[in-house]
């Protein structure tokens, strides 16, 4: 049997119920990152433009193009969620979600009676 063949319905429910919070999760900072560098942009040309010297020009110049490069970075990963993650917080989608969080519990429910030393009671004596 494969590894996934092995799993109980729960752990696949959970797996993936968990990738779809990591997903908006990731979204969130990485949105929330490049608003950051966004916002340290006009630092950085204020540094440029009053630079002293050549070697503070170079230092600033440096630092704009590592922000740059981390925006950019985090720019592709909201791009790679931002579908996923607008697509989940739909009216359904989302209702979708919360129904399978219900259905999580339940079956871990129904797993662990299944799981568990059943006995049979008698109805009549």
């Amino acid at each position: 049997m494969s590894e996934a063949a092995e799993k109980k319905p729960s752990e696949r429910i959970k797996e993936f119920l968990d990738f779809v919070r990591e997903c908006s999760s990731g979204y969130r900072l990485a949105y929330d990152m490049v608003n950051q560098e966004d916002r340290k942009l006009q630092d950085f040309v204020h540094q440029v433009e009053f630079a002293s010297d050549d070697e503070e020009l170079h230092r600033a110049a440096v630092e704009l193009q590592e922000s740059r490069r981390m925006r950019r970075r985090n720019k592709d990963e909201v791009q790679l969620y931002e579908a996923l993650v607008k697509f989940f917080e739909g009216k359904g989608p989302k209702d979708t979600l919360n129904r399978l969080e219900q259905l999580l519990g339940q079956q871990r429910k129904h797993e662990e009676y299944l799981a568990s030393e059943r006995v049979y009671k008698p109805r009549m004596k």
